[in-house]
């Protein structure tokens, strides 16, 4: 009886060994984004009011659209990927490398006083991204809100030389505009 629990022991333990590598990543991270046009599609997953008001913005629970911007050579990524129809928006604090990206926005909207910050957080590959944005308004009247948007957005061609981002709008479903 011992003689058979040794035996089935080590076969147990042979069997949880294997001679099979572990699987390799098909595609090793980017170290940068490749420069040139993105076409970025959105959806909007959550919308709340901070304040208990209408937030000031079009978007809408589960709206989508895309967004046209360029991503410089360097790998240097227009904040027009990631605003809100009409924003500007400034980029601080980006790590963008080794396929991993993490941006800070602060934009502003029109005349409303205030600010809007978005964090993005993803992951890319040499020619595309995957992201989330997280948007929280800091607004000096009423319709301060949260957002999360998800950003799926590909390389579709070389950016033409002095030609402007198109901004959220372009081509977008369910955004026809922001300020409420």
């Amino acid at each position: 009886m011992l003689r058979l629990i040794v035996v089935a022991t080590a076969a147990v333990l042979l069997c949880g060994c294997s001679e099979d590598k572990p699987v390799q990543q098909e595609h090793a991270a980017a170290k940068a984004l490749s420069g040139g046009q993105y076409e970025a599609s959105w959806k909007v997953t959550a919308l709340r009011s901070i304040d208990k008001s209408k937030p000031l913005t079009n978007l809408k629970m589960d709206a989508a659209g895309t967004t046209r911007a360029c991503i410089a050579a360097d790998g240097s990524v227009d904040p027009a990927l990631f605003a809100e129809d009409g924003d500007r928006c400034t980029i601080s604090n980006p790590y963008v490398r080794n396929g991993r990206m993490n941006l800070n926005l602060t934009c502003k909207r029109g005349s409303d006083a205030g600010e809007l910050r978005q964090t993005v957080t993803g992951t890319f590959t040499a020619d595309s991204l995957d992201a989330e944005v997280t948007t929280t308004t800091y607004l000096t009247g009423l319709g301060d809100y949260a957002m999360t948007r998800t950003v799926t957005a590909k390389r579709v061609g070389d950016c033409a030389s002095g030609v402007e981002s198109t901004g959220a709008a372009a081509g977008t479903k369910g955004n026809e505009g922001v300020g409420g």
